[in-house]
Protein backbone atom coordinates (compact mmCIF):
# COMPACT_ATOMS: atom_id res chain seq x y z
CA UNK A 1 0.00 0.00 0.00
CA UNK A 2 2.59 2.51 -1.16
CA UNK A 3 3.25 4.66 -4.20
CA UNK A 4 7.04 4.14 -3.80
CA UNK A 5 7.48 7.92 -4.00
CA UNK A 6 6.63 7.70 -7.68
CA UNK A 7 9.51 5.33 -8.44
CA UNK A 8 8.58 1.69 -9.06
CA UNK A 9 12.24 0.70 -8.68
CA UNK A 10 11.92 1.36 -4.94
CA UNK A 11 9.75 -1.73 -4.88
CA UNK A 12 12.94 -3.77 -5.08
CA UNK A 13 13.85 -2.46 -1.63
CA UNK A 14 10.86 -4.34 -0.22
CA UNK A 15 12.66 -7.50 -1.33
CA UNK A 16 15.71 -6.64 0.77
CA UNK A 17 16.46 -8.00 4.27
CA UNK A 18 14.38 -6.62 7.09
CA UNK A 19 17.20 -6.76 9.63
CA UNK A 20 19.60 -4.57 7.64
CA UNK A 21 17.36 -1.57 6.97
CA UNK A 22 15.64 0.22 9.87
CA UNK A 23 11.89 0.04 9.52
CA UNK A 24 11.43 3.78 9.81
CA UNK A 25 13.71 4.21 6.79
CA UNK A 26 11.68 1.72 4.79
CA UNK A 27 8.34 3.27 5.81
CA UNK A 28 9.29 6.94 5.60
CA UNK A 29 12.03 7.20 3.01
CA UNK A 30 11.27 4.59 0.36
CA UNK A 31 7.77 3.20 0.82
CA UNK A 32 5.46 5.59 2.70
CA UNK A 33 1.86 4.43 2.96
CA UNK A 34 -0.80 5.63 0.56
CA UNK A 35 -3.32 8.22 1.72
CA UNK A 36 -5.49 6.55 4.35
CA UNK A 37 -8.49 7.65 6.43
CA UNK A 38 -7.05 7.55 9.98
CA UNK A 39 -10.47 6.98 11.54
CA UNK A 40 -11.63 4.06 9.42
CA UNK A 41 -8.42 2.69 7.89
CA UNK A 42 -9.79 3.03 4.35
CA UNK A 43 -7.03 3.22 1.74
CA UNK A 44 -7.67 5.93 -0.83
CA UNK A 45 -5.30 4.25 -3.30
CA UNK A 46 -4.94 0.49 -3.83
CA UNK A 47 -3.25 -2.08 -6.05
CA UNK A 48 -4.95 -2.49 -9.39
CA UNK A 49 -5.63 -6.16 -8.57
CA UNK A 50 -7.59 -5.18 -5.46
CA UNK A 51 -9.52 -2.63 -7.48
CA UNK A 52 -10.48 -5.37 -9.95
CA UNK A 53 -11.86 -7.56 -7.15
CA UNK A 54 -13.58 -4.57 -5.59
CA UNK A 55 -15.39 -3.86 -8.87
CA UNK A 56 -16.32 -7.51 -9.30
CA UNK A 57 -17.87 -7.58 -5.82
CA UNK A 58 -19.83 -4.39 -6.46
CA UNK A 59 -21.79 -6.33 -9.07
CA UNK A 60 -23.50 -8.20 -6.22
CA UNK A 61 -22.86 -6.22 -3.04
CA UNK A 62 -23.77 -2.66 -2.05
CA UNK A 63 -21.11 0.03 -1.99
CA UNK A 64 -21.14 0.26 1.81
CA UNK A 65 -20.56 -3.49 2.08
CA UNK A 66 -17.17 -3.36 0.33
CA UNK A 67 -14.14 -1.76 1.97
CA UNK A 68 -10.51 -1.45 0.82
CA UNK A 69 -8.32 -1.31 3.92
CA UNK A 70 -4.75 -0.28 4.66
CA UNK A 71 -3.21 -3.32 6.44
CA UNK A 72 -1.70 -1.04 9.10
CA UNK A 73 -5.24 -0.11 10.26
CA UNK A 74 -6.95 -3.50 10.39
CA UNK A 75 -8.20 -3.06 13.94
CA UNK A 76 -10.22 -0.10 12.71
CA UNK A 77 -11.32 -1.73 9.45
CA UNK A 78 -12.46 -5.13 10.75
CA UNK A 79 -15.38 -5.58 13.12
CA UNK A 80 -18.43 -7.70 14.02
CA UNK A 81 -20.01 -7.13 10.59
CA UNK A 82 -16.94 -8.41 8.72
CA UNK A 83 -17.68 -11.66 6.84
CA UNK A 84 -14.70 -12.04 4.47
CA UNK A 85 -11.20 -10.55 4.40
CA UNK A 86 -9.48 -10.72 1.01
CA UNK A 87 -5.71 -10.23 0.71
CA UNK A 88 -3.75 -9.36 -2.43
CA UNK A 89 -0.16 -10.66 -2.32
CA UNK A 90 2.90 -10.23 -4.52
CA UNK A 91 5.52 -12.28 -2.66
CA UNK A 92 4.12 -13.16 0.78
CA UNK A 93 6.79 -15.63 1.90
CA UNK A 94 9.75 -14.05 0.10
CA UNK A 95 10.12 -16.98 -2.30
CA UNK A 96 10.17 -15.05 -5.60
CA UNK A 97 13.47 -14.68 -7.51
CA UNK A 98 14.20 -11.04 -6.61
CA UNK A 99 13.62 -11.66 -2.90
CA UNK A 100 15.57 -14.90 -2.63
CA UNK A 101 18.46 -13.15 -4.37
CA UNK A 102 18.37 -9.96 -2.30
CA UNK A 103 17.60 -11.60 1.05
CA UNK A 104 19.43 -14.94 1.06
CA UNK A 105 18.57 -16.86 4.22
CA UNK A 106 17.11 -13.69 5.75
CA UNK A 107 13.57 -12.41 6.27
CA UNK A 108 12.70 -9.83 3.62
CA UNK A 109 10.61 -6.74 4.25
CA UNK A 110 7.76 -8.02 2.07
CA UNK A 111 7.65 -11.32 4.02
CA UNK A 112 7.93 -9.58 7.38
CA UNK A 113 5.04 -7.24 6.57
CA UNK A 114 2.91 -10.18 5.46
CA UNK A 115 3.63 -12.20 8.61
CA UNK A 116 2.86 -9.21 10.81
CA UNK A 117 -0.43 -8.58 8.99
CA UNK A 118 -1.44 -12.24 9.28
CA UNK A 119 -0.71 -12.21 13.01
CA UNK A 120 -3.12 -9.27 13.37
CA UNK A 121 -5.74 -10.98 11.20
CA UNK A 122 -5.54 -14.23 13.19
CA UNK A 123 -6.29 -12.35 16.41
CA UNK A 124 -9.17 -10.45 14.82
CA UNK A 125 -10.47 -13.68 13.29
CA UNK A 126 -10.70 -15.28 16.73
CA UNK A 127 -12.77 -12.33 17.86
CA UNK A 128 -15.07 -11.86 14.86
CA UNK A 129 -15.05 -15.26 13.08
CA UNK A 130 -14.68 -14.19 9.42
CA UNK A 131 -13.16 -16.03 6.45
CA UNK A 132 -9.80 -15.18 4.86
CA UNK A 133 -9.05 -15.56 1.15
CA UNK A 134 -5.73 -14.78 -0.56
CA UNK A 135 -5.03 -14.11 -4.24
CA UNK A 136 -2.55 -12.22 -6.39
CA UNK A 137 0.68 -12.99 -8.20
CA UNK A 138 2.31 -14.52 -5.13
CA UNK A 139 -0.62 -16.71 -4.05
CA UNK A 140 1.17 -19.86 -5.28
CA UNK A 141 3.58 -19.56 -2.35
CA UNK A 142 0.69 -20.16 0.07
CA UNK A 143 -1.01 -22.99 -1.83
CA UNK A 144 -0.16 -25.63 0.76
CA UNK A 145 -2.38 -26.66 3.66
CA UNK A 146 0.27 -26.19 6.35
CA UNK A 147 1.17 -22.70 5.13
CA UNK A 148 -2.49 -21.71 4.97
CA UNK A 149 -3.09 -22.90 8.52
CA UNK A 150 -0.08 -21.06 9.93
CA UNK A 151 -1.24 -17.78 8.37
CA UNK A 152 -4.95 -18.15 9.17
CA UNK A 153 -6.04 -18.55 5.54
CA UNK A 154 -9.18 -20.41 4.48
CA UNK A 155 -8.89 -20.22 0.67
CA UNK A 156 -6.09 -19.52 -1.79
CA UNK A 157 -6.86 -18.42 -5.37
CA UNK A 158 -4.08 -18.98 -7.90
CA UNK A 159 -4.66 -17.18 -11.20
CA UNK A 160 -7.21 -14.56 -12.24
CA UNK A 161 -10.22 -14.09 -9.97
CA UNK A 162 -12.16 -11.50 -12.02
CA UNK A 163 -14.89 -13.83 -13.25
CA UNK A 164 -15.47 -15.77 -10.04
CA UNK A 165 -14.76 -13.25 -7.25
CA UNK A 166 -18.42 -12.53 -6.57
CA UNK A 167 -19.44 -16.20 -6.38
CA UNK A 168 -16.36 -17.01 -4.32
CA UNK A 169 -17.10 -14.37 -1.69
CA UNK A 170 -20.70 -15.57 -1.46
CA UNK A 171 -19.43 -19.12 -0.95
CA UNK A 172 -16.97 -17.92 1.67
CA UNK A 173 -19.79 -16.23 3.56
CA UNK A 174 -21.79 -19.44 3.57
CA UNK A 175 -18.76 -21.57 4.50
CA UNK A 176 -18.88 -23.48 1.22
CA UNK A 177 -15.66 -22.33 -0.49
CA UNK A 178 -12.84 -24.72 -1.51
CA UNK A 179 -9.39 -24.55 0.04
CA UNK A 180 -7.58 -24.02 -3.27
CA UNK A 181 -8.72 -22.68 -6.65
CA UNK A 182 -6.90 -22.34 -9.98
CA UNK A 183 -8.67 -20.05 -12.42
CA UNK A 184 -8.15 -17.98 -15.56
CA UNK A 185 -10.29 -15.35 -17.27
CA UNK A 186 -11.84 -16.70 -20.47
CA UNK A 187 -13.51 -13.55 -21.77
CA UNK A 188 -11.91 -10.11 -21.65
CA UNK A 189 -15.37 -8.58 -21.23
CA UNK A 190 -15.54 -10.22 -17.81
CA UNK A 191 -12.62 -8.17 -16.48
CA UNK A 192 -14.40 -5.41 -14.52
CA UNK A 193 -13.43 -1.76 -14.82
CA UNK A 194 -11.77 -0.26 -11.77
CA UNK A 195 -13.70 2.37 -9.82
CA UNK A 196 -10.97 3.83 -7.62
CA UNK A 197 -7.43 5.22 -7.96
CA UNK A 198 -4.52 2.79 -8.08
CA UNK A 199 -0.96 2.67 -6.75
CA UNK A 200 1.29 4.94 -8.85
CA UNK A 201 -1.56 5.50 -11.32
CA UNK A 202 -1.03 1.99 -12.69
CA UNK A 203 -3.73 0.60 -14.96
CA UNK A 204 -3.81 -2.72 -16.76
CA UNK A 205 -3.37 -2.49 -20.54
CA UNK A 206 -3.18 -6.21 -21.27
CA UNK A 207 -2.71 -9.66 -19.78
CA UNK A 208 -0.46 -12.47 -20.85
CA UNK A 209 2.17 -12.25 -23.54
CA UNK A 210 2.23 -15.48 -25.53
CA UNK A 211 6.03 -15.64 -25.52
CA UNK A 212 6.08 -19.08 -23.95
CA UNK A 213 9.08 -18.96 -21.57
CA UNK A 214 9.05 -22.15 -19.51
CA UNK A 215 10.04 -20.49 -16.21
CA UNK A 216 7.32 -17.83 -16.25
CA UNK A 217 3.83 -18.20 -14.79
CA UNK A 218 2.53 -15.43 -17.08
CA UNK A 219 3.00 -17.85 -19.98
CA UNK A 220 -0.09 -19.72 -18.77
CA UNK A 221 -2.31 -16.76 -19.67
CA UNK A 222 -3.46 -16.05 -23.20
CA UNK A 223 -2.78 -12.50 -24.40
CA UNK A 224 -5.72 -10.14 -23.97
CA UNK A 225 -5.69 -6.45 -24.91
CA UNK A 226 -8.01 -4.02 -23.15
CA UNK A 227 -9.62 -1.41 -25.48
CA UNK A 228 -8.47 2.21 -25.50
CA UNK A 229 -11.84 3.59 -24.38
CA UNK A 230 -11.70 1.50 -21.25
CA UNK A 231 -8.10 2.51 -20.51
CA UNK A 232 -9.07 6.17 -20.90
CA UNK A 233 -11.85 5.71 -18.33
CA UNK A 234 -9.49 4.12 -15.82
CA UNK A 235 -6.73 6.65 -16.48
CA UNK A 236 -9.16 9.49 -15.82
CA UNK A 237 -9.91 8.07 -12.37
CA UNK A 238 -6.23 8.36 -11.47
CA UNK A 239 -5.73 11.76 -13.07
CA UNK A 240 -8.81 13.10 -11.28
CA UNK A 241 -7.40 11.81 -8.00
CA UNK A 242 -4.27 13.90 -8.53
CA UNK A 243 -1.70 11.71 -10.27
CA UNK A 244 0.18 13.53 -13.04
CA UNK A 245 1.14 10.50 -15.15
CA UNK A 246 -0.24 7.19 -16.38
CA UNK A 247 1.54 3.86 -16.06
CA UNK A 248 0.41 0.93 -18.17
CA UNK A 249 0.87 -2.51 -16.70
CA UNK A 250 1.51 -5.30 -19.17
CA UNK A 251 3.46 -8.50 -19.48
CA UNK A 252 4.77 -7.30 -22.88
CA UNK A 253 3.58 -3.80 -23.76
CA UNK A 254 4.95 -3.79 -27.29
CA UNK A 255 2.66 -6.67 -28.24
CA UNK A 256 -0.43 -4.56 -27.55
CA UNK A 257 -2.65 -4.85 -30.61
CA UNK A 258 -0.36 -7.49 -32.16
CA UNK A 259 -2.22 -10.32 -33.87
CA UNK A 260 0.48 -11.77 -36.11
CA UNK A 261 2.43 -14.99 -35.52
CA UNK A 262 5.76 -13.25 -36.13
CA UNK A 263 5.30 -11.00 -33.06
CA UNK A 264 5.97 -7.89 -35.12
CA UNK A 265 4.75 -4.91 -33.02
CA UNK A 266 1.62 -3.07 -34.13
CA UNK A 267 3.08 0.43 -34.24
CA UNK A 268 -0.21 2.16 -35.05
CA UNK A 269 -2.09 0.55 -32.15
CA UNK A 270 0.60 1.44 -29.59
CA UNK A 271 1.17 5.03 -30.74
CA UNK A 272 -2.59 5.59 -30.85
CA UNK A 273 -2.82 4.37 -27.26
CA UNK A 274 0.09 6.57 -26.16
CA UNK A 275 -1.32 9.68 -27.84
CA UNK A 276 -4.84 9.13 -26.52
CA UNK A 277 -3.66 8.83 -22.91
CA UNK A 278 -1.07 11.62 -23.12
CA UNK A 279 -3.75 13.95 -24.52
CA UNK A 280 -5.79 13.52 -21.34
CA UNK A 281 -3.34 15.78 -19.52
CA UNK A 282 -0.73 13.30 -18.30
CA UNK A 283 2.88 14.49 -18.10
CA UNK A 284 3.93 11.17 -19.58
CA UNK A 285 2.77 7.62 -20.24
CA UNK A 286 5.00 4.83 -18.93
CA UNK A 287 4.87 1.06 -18.95
CA UNK A 288 6.08 -1.74 -16.72
CA UNK A 289 7.38 -4.36 -19.19
CA UNK A 290 8.80 -4.62 -22.70
CA UNK A 291 10.99 -7.12 -24.56
CA UNK A 292 14.26 -6.45 -26.34
CA UNK A 293 13.04 -8.37 -29.40
CA UNK A 294 10.05 -6.09 -29.95
CA UNK A 295 12.25 -3.01 -29.51
CA UNK A 296 14.81 -4.24 -32.00
CA UNK A 297 12.06 -5.25 -34.42
CA UNK A 298 10.73 -1.68 -34.68
CA UNK A 299 13.16 1.02 -33.50
CA UNK A 300 10.88 3.72 -34.92
CA UNK A 301 8.12 2.69 -32.53
CA UNK A 302 10.15 3.39 -29.39
CA UNK A 303 11.35 6.67 -30.89
CA UNK A 304 7.76 7.75 -31.49
CA UNK A 305 6.71 6.74 -27.96
CA UNK A 306 9.51 8.94 -26.61
CA UNK A 307 8.48 11.81 -28.87
CA UNK A 308 4.88 11.60 -27.67
CA UNK A 309 6.23 11.87 -24.11
CA UNK A 310 8.55 14.73 -25.24
CA UNK A 311 11.44 12.84 -23.65
CA UNK A 312 14.02 14.13 -26.12
CA UNK A 313 13.19 17.75 -25.34
CA UNK A 314 12.54 17.71 -21.60
CA UNK A 315 15.36 15.30 -20.73
CA UNK A 316 13.07 12.82 -19.00
CA UNK A 317 14.14 9.19 -18.75
CA UNK A 318 11.63 6.41 -18.10
CA UNK A 319 12.47 3.00 -16.69
CA UNK A 320 10.87 -0.26 -17.71
CA UNK A 321 11.48 -3.95 -16.97
CA UNK A 322 12.85 -6.41 -19.51
CA UNK A 323 14.05 -9.99 -19.33
CA UNK A 324 17.41 -11.06 -20.70
CA UNK A 325 17.48 -14.37 -18.78
CA UNK A 326 20.39 -15.86 -20.81
CA UNK A 327 22.03 -15.38 -24.20
CA UNK A 328 23.54 -18.87 -24.48
CA UNK A 329 22.03 -20.25 -27.73
CA UNK A 330 21.13 -23.70 -26.43
CA UNK A 331 19.55 -22.28 -23.29
CA UNK A 332 17.61 -19.73 -25.31
CA UNK A 333 16.20 -22.45 -27.56
CA UNK A 334 15.30 -24.66 -24.61
CA UNK A 335 13.81 -22.18 -22.14
CA UNK A 336 12.80 -18.90 -23.80
CA UNK A 337 9.99 -20.12 -26.04
CA UNK A 338 9.39 -17.50 -28.73
CA UNK A 339 10.79 -14.61 -26.70
CA UNK A 340 13.22 -13.85 -29.52
CA UNK A 341 10.59 -13.46 -32.27
CA UNK A 342 10.52 -11.97 -34.84
CA UNK A 343 14.22 -12.91 -34.67
CA UNK A 344 15.73 -16.38 -34.46
CA UNK A 345 16.97 -17.85 -31.18
CA UNK A 346 20.56 -17.66 -32.47
CA UNK A 347 20.22 -13.88 -32.79
CA UNK A 348 19.18 -13.26 -29.17
CA UNK A 349 22.61 -11.98 -28.10
CA UNK A 350 22.52 -9.39 -30.88
CA UNK A 351 18.86 -8.57 -30.14
CA UNK A 352 19.59 -7.74 -26.50
CA UNK A 353 22.57 -5.54 -27.38
CA UNK A 354 20.68 -3.76 -30.15
CA UNK A 355 17.55 -3.33 -28.05
CA UNK A 356 19.58 -1.83 -25.18
CA UNK A 357 21.24 0.63 -27.58
CA UNK A 358 17.88 1.71 -29.03
CA UNK A 359 16.42 2.21 -25.57
CA UNK A 360 19.25 4.42 -24.36
CA UNK A 361 19.14 6.48 -27.56
CA UNK A 362 15.49 7.21 -26.83
CA UNK A 363 15.82 7.97 -23.11
CA UNK A 364 14.53 4.62 -21.84
CA UNK A 365 16.29 3.13 -18.83
CA UNK A 366 16.25 -0.69 -18.85
CA UNK A 367 15.79 -2.54 -15.58
CA UNK A 368 16.74 -5.95 -16.94
CA UNK A 369 16.79 -9.35 -15.30
CA UNK A 370 18.81 -12.46 -16.03
CA UNK A 371 18.74 -15.88 -14.45
CA UNK A 372 21.71 -17.49 -12.75
CA UNK A 373 21.81 -21.17 -11.89
CA UNK A 374 19.77 -22.86 -14.59
CA UNK A 375 19.82 -26.56 -13.63
CA UNK A 376 21.28 -27.59 -16.99
CA UNK A 377 23.60 -24.67 -17.84
CA UNK A 378 27.33 -25.29 -18.33
CA UNK A 379 30.11 -22.78 -17.47
CA UNK A 380 30.79 -22.29 -21.20
CA UNK A 381 27.15 -21.28 -21.64
CA UNK A 382 27.34 -18.88 -18.71
CA UNK A 383 30.27 -17.27 -20.56
CA UNK A 384 27.93 -15.96 -23.26
CA UNK A 385 26.06 -13.84 -20.71
CA UNK A 386 29.29 -12.73 -19.01
CA UNK A 387 30.43 -11.42 -22.39
CA UNK A 388 27.14 -9.54 -22.74
CA UNK A 389 27.67 -7.66 -19.47
CA UNK A 390 31.24 -6.89 -20.53
CA UNK A 391 29.90 -5.36 -23.74
CA UNK A 392 27.45 -3.27 -21.71
CA UNK A 393 30.41 -1.80 -19.86
CA UNK A 394 32.32 -1.05 -23.06
CA UNK A 395 29.33 0.69 -24.66
CA UNK A 396 28.52 2.68 -21.50
CA UNK A 397 25.12 1.02 -21.28
CA UNK A 398 22.75 2.96 -19.04
CA UNK A 399 20.57 0.45 -17.23
CA UNK A 400 20.48 -1.95 -14.32
CA UNK A 401 20.92 -5.70 -14.67
CA UNK A 402 19.43 -7.72 -11.83
CA UNK A 403 20.98 -11.20 -11.60
CA UNK A 404 18.33 -13.50 -10.12
CA UNK A 405 18.87 -16.99 -8.78
CA UNK A 406 16.85 -19.59 -10.65
CA UNK A 407 13.64 -20.43 -8.78
CA UNK A 408 11.60 -23.54 -9.46
CA UNK A 409 7.84 -23.28 -8.80
CA UNK A 410 7.99 -26.87 -7.54
CA UNK A 411 10.72 -25.73 -5.10
CA UNK A 412 12.89 -28.74 -6.05
CA UNK A 413 15.60 -27.31 -8.33
CA UNK A 414 15.91 -23.76 -7.02
CA UNK A 415 19.37 -22.22 -7.00
CA UNK A 416 21.08 -21.00 -3.82
CA UNK A 417 24.18 -18.85 -3.30
CA UNK A 418 26.03 -21.76 -1.76
CA UNK A 419 25.78 -23.69 -5.04
CA UNK A 420 27.30 -21.08 -7.37
CA UNK A 421 30.21 -22.22 -9.50
CA UNK A 422 32.98 -19.84 -10.58
CA UNK A 423 31.33 -18.87 -13.87
CA UNK A 424 28.01 -18.14 -12.18
CA UNK A 425 29.70 -16.08 -9.46
CA UNK A 426 31.59 -14.14 -12.13
CA UNK A 427 28.32 -13.29 -13.88
CA UNK A 428 26.81 -12.15 -10.59
CA UNK A 429 29.87 -9.99 -9.85
CA UNK A 430 29.97 -8.45 -13.33
CA UNK A 431 26.28 -7.53 -13.10
CA UNK A 432 26.85 -5.67 -9.86
CA UNK A 433 29.95 -3.96 -11.20
CA UNK A 434 27.69 -2.68 -13.97
CA UNK A 435 25.05 -1.63 -11.46
CA UNK A 436 27.59 0.22 -9.31
CA UNK A 437 28.70 2.18 -12.36
CA UNK A 438 25.14 2.98 -13.41
CA UNK A 439 23.90 3.85 -9.93
CA UNK A 440 26.69 6.41 -9.57
CA UNK A 441 25.52 7.87 -12.85
CA UNK A 442 21.83 8.08 -11.96
CA UNK A 443 22.02 9.14 -8.31
CA UNK A 444 21.49 12.81 -9.31
CA UNK A 445 18.32 11.79 -11.19
CA UNK A 446 17.02 9.83 -8.19
CA UNK A 447 17.66 12.81 -5.93
CA UNK A 448 15.54 15.09 -8.12
CA UNK A 449 12.48 13.43 -6.58
CA UNK A 450 10.25 16.33 -5.65
CA UNK A 451 8.98 14.55 -2.52
CA UNK A 452 12.41 14.87 -0.86
CA UNK A 453 13.67 17.97 0.93
CA UNK A 454 17.40 18.90 0.99
CA UNK A 455 18.23 17.02 4.23
CA UNK A 456 16.48 13.91 2.94
CA UNK A 457 18.41 14.10 -0.35
CA UNK A 458 21.71 14.09 1.54
CA UNK A 459 20.53 11.15 3.62
CA UNK A 460 19.35 9.31 0.51
CA UNK A 461 22.69 9.81 -1.23
CA UNK A 462 24.54 8.29 1.72
CA UNK A 463 22.03 5.45 1.97
CA UNK A 464 22.34 4.51 -1.71
CA UNK A 465 26.13 4.54 -1.56
CA UNK A 466 26.14 2.50 1.64
CA UNK A 467 23.70 -0.01 0.16
CA UNK A 468 25.75 -0.65 -2.96
CA UNK A 469 28.93 -0.92 -0.88
CA UNK A 470 27.23 -3.50 1.36
CA UNK A 471 26.24 -5.60 -1.65
CA UNK A 472 29.79 -5.71 -3.00
CA UNK A 473 31.13 -6.47 0.47
CA UNK A 474 28.70 -9.38 0.77
CA UNK A 475 29.80 -10.74 -2.60
CA UNK A 476 33.47 -10.52 -1.59
CA UNK A 477 32.77 -12.52 1.54
CA UNK A 478 30.70 -15.01 -0.45
CA UNK A 479 33.58 -15.50 -2.89
CA UNK A 480 35.97 -16.32 -0.05
CA UNK A 481 33.52 -18.81 1.43
CA UNK A 482 32.76 -20.53 -1.87
CA UNK A 483 36.23 -20.75 -3.36
CA UNK A 484 38.70 -21.43 -0.53
CA UNK A 485 39.53 -17.85 0.38
CA UNK A 486 39.90 -16.53 -3.17
CA UNK A 487 38.96 -12.92 -3.90
CA UNK A 488 36.65 -11.94 -6.79
CA UNK A 489 39.66 -10.62 -8.72
CA UNK A 490 41.18 -14.11 -8.60
CA UNK A 491 38.03 -15.58 -10.15
CA UNK A 492 36.52 -13.12 -12.61
CA UNK A 493 39.67 -12.38 -14.63
CA UNK A 494 39.61 -15.96 -15.90
CA UNK A 495 36.36 -15.22 -17.67
CA UNK A 496 37.43 -12.02 -19.42
CA UNK A 497 36.66 -12.28 -23.12
CA UNK A 498 40.31 -11.93 -24.07
CA UNK A 499 40.94 -15.28 -22.37
CA UNK A 500 37.76 -16.96 -23.54
CA UNK A 501 38.29 -19.56 -26.25
CA UNK A 502 34.59 -19.50 -27.10
CA UNK A 503 33.92 -15.78 -27.28
CA UNK A 504 31.08 -15.38 -29.79
CA UNK A 505 30.81 -12.74 -32.48
CA UNK A 506 27.47 -10.94 -32.67
CA UNK A 507 26.50 -9.57 -36.06
CA UNK A 508 23.39 -9.44 -38.13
Amino acid sequence: MTNYRGNFLYGFIACGPYELLPEWVFDKVFCPAVETDPNTGEAKVAQVGLRRVESALLQGYKRDEIFVANPDYLAKSIGPDTKVVGINVMDPLGMAPVTTTMSPEKLSYVAMKFKRMCADIIQLKKKYDFKVVVGGNGAWELAKTDRMKIHGIDTVVVGEADELALDLFKDLESGDAPELMHCFVKNIQNIPEIEGPTVNSLIEAMRGCGRGCDFCDVNKRSKKDLPIERLQHEAKINLDYGFDSIWLHSDEMLLYGCDNKDFQPNRDAITELWRSLKSMGANFVGTTHMTFSAIAADPVLLKQMSEINEMHTNGRWLATNLGIETVAPRMVKKHLGVKTKPFSTDEWGWVVREGARIMNENHWFPAATLIIGWPDETPDETQYTIDLIEDFRKTNFRGLVAPLLYQDFSEKNSMHFGNLNEAQFTLFWRCWENNMRVINDIVPIILRNKTYGPPMKIFMYGLIKAGTWAIMRYLRGLCKDLFNGKLPEDIVDRYARSRSVAAPTYTR
